[in-house]
């Protein structure tokens, strides 16, 4: 596998890189060994199979790092608001709304249908690839994802290395209840994917606005369930009504992420 060092992709120590593997231009990103937890993110990415989840290629290690060949998309949903302004340009390409969610919703839906969940959301990890005269959008970095336990669950550690301003309210709640200075085992469901991913759909409507406000007030405002700058989507947009099904305070009260497929597929 050859990495382009000058094609960083994502700036961080461990770094994404651009590279190429068996003449295929691809997303090379390696993750230290110690920070690998039983290769899971792995399993999920090769059983699923779906244009809206990222294709993992190929896996190598050295001393050091574990290394995967990934699908290379385009940009970030994250830099396509927030980055430079080539990136910032690619929004006249941009399918309609509907689309967009629609296609983010089956991928969810996909990796629900395979017994994952995915956990890791953040605008970083919703990467836009353009294929065939069309725009695809798909979920990518699967390291924190993890099959379901027999709770229809996963209870994990990695408290770290996800921002807060992404997780469900049962999850801060747990997180806010606990010792900062002992491991945190939080339990991630498909139903708090459900509401990260209606904070994404949010995020993309707003134009790059978190749907709970701005900063250090995003979290206390998911638990107060106040999304701040959701009144800036019209009433009349039919995304927003999934959107608010989706953003539940009770996790029992949220659409799964089928019922979320089937709504958009159903907007005229």
């Amino acid at each position: 596998m050859q990495v382009d060092r000058t094609g960083l992709l994502r700036d961080s120590f461990e770094g994404t890189w651009k590279g190429t593997w068996k003449d295929k231009k691809v997303a090379v990103k390696r993750i230290q060994i110690e920070n690998v937890e039983n290769n899971l993110g792995e399993e999920a990415l090769q059983k699923l199979d779906h244009p809206n989840v990222v294709k993992l290629y190929h896996v190598e290690s050295t001393s050091d790092f574990r290394i995967y060949a990934l699908k290379l998309c385009q940009l970030s949903l994250s830099q396509l608001f927030h980055g430079n302004e080539d990136q910032k340009k690619y929004g006249e390409k941009m399918p309609p709304e509907k689309e967009v969610c629609l296609q983010l919703a089956m991928g969810l839906a996909h990796i629900h249908e395979k017994g994952f969940i995915y956990w890791d959301f953040k605008p970083q990890n919703v990467l836009i690839h353009p294929t065939g005269g069309k725009v695809l959008m798909k979920w990518a970095d699967f390291g924190l994802s993890k099959p379901q336990n027999d709770r229809g669950s996963i209870s994990t550690t990695e408290h770290n290395k996800r921002p807060d301003d992404w997780f469900a309210p049962e999850i801060l709640i747990i997180k806010n209840n606990m010792d900062r200075t002992t491991p945190i085992r939080q339990e991630g469901t498909v139903m708090s994917d459900v509401f990260s991913t209606g904070l994404i759909f949010g995020y993309y409507l707003l134009k790059g606005r978190h749907p709970y406000g701005f900063n250090f007030n995003i979290p206390t405002n998911i638990i107060k369930n106040t999304p701040d700058n959701l009144t800036a989507i019209e009433e009349q947009q039919p995304m927003r009504a999934i959107i608010m099904d989706m953003l539940k305070n009770n996790p029992n009260e949220r659409i799964s992420s089928a019922d979320v497929v089937t709504r958009i597929a159903n907007i005229k």
